[in-house]
This record gives structure tokens, C-alpha cells and sequence, in this order.
């Protein structure tokens, strides 16, 4: 590990002052779950890092103006244990109970996971898939961003490097709203291998609004239209959704690697997205 600047500032305003001095050369560490290894691989080398820990009120998971609101220190422990994600938007909680091992759950924050941009990552599916509003500061102020296009590629979102995000705000689901989230993870704790994240609206038994989103195979979330295009305003059967399911797989151009070929990748998709839309569409019925 090089050596570099440290510092631990007490308020938003010193960050950023800092992200503006030091740019691309700065690194921000909150949970550190995935920085830290990347400073051991030399993978990041920055000349200043920023611990934001000493912020004041910033590990808030609270219900606000029918949003979701979870702050830039909320662990991924707090979001899976908070009473407010079980009642309003349980999905946050089913995935965030699931990430890697107990160690990243308690020490690394949701919106650390959704601005690190780790193409396997669970909560920038989530982020994608509900089109959560990101909220973001700099020295010039306030910036608010669209989950759904946040993302571009390896590492790459709407943001820049002289950027902090204070704030991810999720939307309360509706009653007849379901969720469905599903992942293959070749060991408990490994990082997946392939994610599919599904969000379906039911009115008197067609769906009206449907959304599905892949994981991990390729270099960030991928929304995939053509198979939301297959259900939108169709009853969906068991034939219709396993179609899409289909078309999930097909709509994906996965990266081959240690630990699995393309083809293995798209057929695991199809799996997962069978498995993610038949609950959304269970659960969305359930108190349509």
C-alpha cells in the first residue's frame, strides 16, 4: 500500500472542498469494504483519502414525502433491519440481507455500493430497477440523478470523481406492486455471477407497468425493454413470462470469464429472470 494524505472531515462542505482540491488524486472510504482491497492490490493508488465517517446524522434509513430515504453512512445491515424497508419496500431488505458475508453487511453503506459502481453489485440493480433518485454534492451544490441510466459501464456513473452522494431515496411500492429479486453466486459470500432484479404492476390482472433488470453478466445494470415490452399490458401466464424470460437471456451480452462462458451466463439469466417475474407477479396479486 503507497503512501497517502488523510482526512476526516466533520461536514459535507470540507469533503467536497477536498474532493475539488485533490480530483481524480482523492478517494472517498466509508464502509471501505471495497476500497480497501483495491488499496492492497494497489488496484487505487490515491494521493488523499477521505473518511467520511465522522459526518454527523448521515446513517439515517427514514420514510419521508413517500420516499425511502437512506443516508451516505447506512450500513447494508441497517437497510436489511429497518422497519420502514420491511413495511414500505421490503425488496431493499431482502437484498441488502444478502450481501457478501456479515463483515461487508455491517461495515459497508448502500450508497457507498451504488456510487462504487461495482458491476456485480446488488444495490445499483436495485437503484436501476426502481429508479431510486440519487443525491449528490460538490462545491458548486446539489445535484439529483435518475437511477434508471445512473450507470455506464465498468465503474462509470452520471457522477464525477469531485462528488459525494449524500443520499439514495427509493419509492414506496404500491399495494399492488410486486418484487422479485434473484442471483446465482457460485459460493455464500462470492460476489455473483449473474443478477436479475423484476418489478411488476398488476390492475385486474394484466400488467400495467413492469420492470426487469440484469446484473454481474455484463458491465453494469441493464434494463432490458424487450421483455418488459412482452408483458406490459398482457395477462401474465405461465407462457407470456417464461417467454421474457427468454428474451432476458437473449437481450444480454455477457463477459466470459473464470467463472463461466457467455452461454452459461445467458442461460443462468434466463433462469433467474423465470424465477425474479414469477414472484413480482405473485406478489403483486397477493393485495391487487
Amino acid at each position: 500500500m503507497h503512501d497517502f494524505k488523510y482526512a476526516s472531515p466533520e461536514s459535507v462542505e470540507d469533503v467536497c472542498t477536498l474532493l475539488d482540491e485533490h480530483g481524480t488524486d482523492a478517494a472517498i472510504i466509508s464502509g471501505g469494504q471495497s476500497l480497501m482491497p483495491m488499496l492492497r492490490l494497489r488496484a487505487a493508488q490515491p494521493e488523499c483519502l477521505i473518511d467520511i465517517n465522522r459526518l454527523p446524522d448521515r446513517d439515517y434509513v427514514e420514510l419521508t414525502d413517500d420516499e425511502i430515504r437512506i443516508g451516505c453512512l447506512a450500513r447494508h445491515v441497517d437497510v436489511e433491519r429497518s422497519e420502514v424497508v420491511e413495511e414500505h419496500c421490503p425488496v431493499l431488505a431482502e437484498v441488502a440481507a444478502e450481501i457478501g458475508d456479515m463483515q461487508v453487511r455491517n461495515r459497508g453503506t448502500f450508497c457507498g455500493s451504488i456510487a462504487h459502481a461495482d458491476p456485480s453489485g446488488d444495490p445499483p440493480v436495485l437503484a436501476t430497477l426502481l429508479d431510486a433518485m440519487i443525491v449528490a454534492e460538490t462545491v458548486d451544490g446539489t445535484d439529483w440523478y435518475s437511477g434508471d441510466g445512473f450507470y455506464h459501464g465498468f465503474y462509470e456513473t452520471d457522477i464525477d470523481k469531485n462528488t459525494l452522494v449524500t443520499e439514495v431515496r427509493f419509492p414506496v411500492l404500491d399495494d399492488n406492486q410486486g418484487t422479485g429479486y434473484e442471483k446465482y453466486e457460485p459460493s455464500e459470500g462470492a460476489y455473483p455471477v449473474a443478477t436479475v432484479g423484476a418489478i411488476v404492476r398488476l390492475d385486474d390482472g394484466v400488467v400495467t407497468d413492469v420492470g426487469l433488470v440484469t446484473g454481474a453478466v455484463e458491465p453494469g445494470p441493464i434494463r432490458i425493454p424487450e421483455a418488459e415490452d412482452h408483458l406490459e399490458d398482457q395477462e401474465p401466464t405461465d407462457d407470456r413470462v417464461a417467454t421474457a424470460a427468454e428474451l432476458a437471456g437473449e437481450n444480454v451480452t455477457p463477459v466470459g470469464d473464470h467463472e463461466g462462458t457467455p452461454e452459461f451466463k445467458i442461460e443462468m439469466t434466463k433462469t433467474l429472470a423465470k424465477r425474479a417475474l414469477d414472484t413480482a407477479i405473485e406478489r403483486a396479486g397477493e393485495n391487487e
